[in-house]
């Protein structure tokens, strides 16, 4: 049997066939995962923006300006919410994957990758490190279209310093 193997012209084919499909599955998982964590990101984003196009600005041009700030922070607050339940996403599909076995642990190596921090210790086993890229691309990418969210609904409160943040024009 040993003498057919070493023989065999398949055998290096199924080698390298286990090998790609053990580098790949990481990476597919990874970005079916990112997948959900910018839906779940959009769907917080559409969800924030009509709440303020709702309430905030309503009550900004009625010269409420104390209740329309209260609107926007809490806007700013779901955004932050958003981003946690991101990190959780990771967490727990890392858990699920079996590639972490506590989620507190998972949590920590998400936010720290999931914000680009970088700090502890590496988690994943092997080939599965892949993911902690995915990790930080869809943190970065998160945090950019949260940032410019956040730009357009504050920039109402002060429409002069678009211009000119010096002289207000």
């Amino acid at each position: 049997m040993d003498h057919f193997a070493s023989h065999n012209p398949v055998a290096p084919l199924e080698h390298d066939s286990a090998l790609l499909a053990s580098q790949s599955t990481p990476i597919l998982l990874g970005l079916a995962i990112l997948f959900l964590v910018l839906i779940n990101h959009a769907i917080f984003i559409e969800g924030v923006t009509s709440l303020h196009n709702r309430f905030t600005v309503p009550c900004f041009e009625q010269r409420k300006r104390l209740v329309s700030r209260v609107f926007l922070y809490l806007s700013i607050s779901l955004l932050v919410l958003s981003h946690l339940v991101e990190i959780s996403i990771w967490a727990k599909a890392l858990v699920l994957l079996g590639l972490v076995s506590d989620f507190y642990a998972a949590a920590f190596f998400s936010g720290s990758t999931y914000t680009t921090l970088g700090y502890g210790k590496e988690l994943l086993p092997g080939s599965w490190d892949t993911i902690t890229v995915i990790i930080a691309l869809s943190g970065m990418f998160s945090i950019a279209w949260t940032t410019s969210s956040l730009i357009a609904m504050v920039s109402m409160f002060h429409p002069g310093r678009l211009h000119n943040p010096k002289t207000g024009a």
